[in-house]
Formats: C-alpha cells, structure tokens, sequence
C-alpha cells in the first residue's frame, strides 16, 4: 500500500509542476500580469487647506492634523489609457482606447479589441493618468 500512495504522489507532483510550465508558456509572467494587478493604484495623502504644503503632504489625516489645524485628504488613483488605431472594411481608421494599472495591460487589451474589429492595429499613444477618486476633510 505504502508503494502505491509514494507513486501516486509522485505522479500528482509530477502533473502539477507539468501544468505550471505549460501555462507559464502560454501566458508568460510579465509585470502586472501577477493576481491582484487589475486594482487601480490608489495612493492618499493629506495636506493643510493653506500654502504651506509644497511637496507630497502627509501620509494621512492623523499625521496631518498633529501639525495642522485644518487637513484635506486626496486620494487618486493611476492608470494607462492606450490608444490603438486601425482600418476597418471600408478603409476607414477607427481608434480603440483602453484603459489598465499597468501600460503592458492597456497596450495589449487595446491591440485585441482593435484586431477583433479592425485590420492593420497599431498602437498610437499611451499615457499615464491620474484621477482624483475622493477628497474629504480631515476633523
């Protein structure tokens, strides 16, 4: 018995490891491509409602309001927006723009929507955006 179950693990192992390679081959591990990448990187800081605020600001509320009397929170989220172009039946251009955290995601999203519809796709721009997604005030 004790000589079947040693096969028998030695042969899960072996699927397991063979399953990991192939899918590593398939979708090779780039960056943003790893679980948990298709959040939108938030970041926040906090900063008094006066001038003196040059830089950065605070980390957080807390942090603000223990120099401050007054803070203000920001939080803004970074992403890609790219744009591919191609040619449709007609020999028209037409864009397709996507959006991603990461700019390999957004080039690539971008790229197969252009090929599912268009012919000749290439990508155009890319830029990296940020967007506020909450403000409040720190009391």
């Amino acid at each position: 018995m004790k000589p079947l179950m040693t096969f028998a693990m030695i042969c899960l192992f072996t699927m397991n490891a063979f399953a990991a390679d192939i899918l590593g081959w398939i979708k090779p591990d780039r960056p943003g491509d790893r679980p948990g990448s298709g959040r939108l990187q938030v970041t926040c800081s906090a900063s008094d409602d006066g001038w003196e605020e040059h830089w950065s600001g605070h980390g957080d509320c807390r942090e603000c309001l223990k120099k401050h009397g007054n803070c203000i929170e920001t939080c803004s989220a970074k992403y890609y927006s790219c744009t591919a172009e191609g040619v449709d039946y007609r020999g028209y251009r037409m864009t397709i723009e996507s959006t991603s955290p990461s700019q390999y995601q957004a080039e690539r999203e971008a790229i197969d929507r252009c090929h599912y519809r268009y012919s000749n796709c290439r990508i155009t721009s890319c830029n990296q955006k940020n967007e506020t997604v909450s403000r409040r005030s720190c009391r």
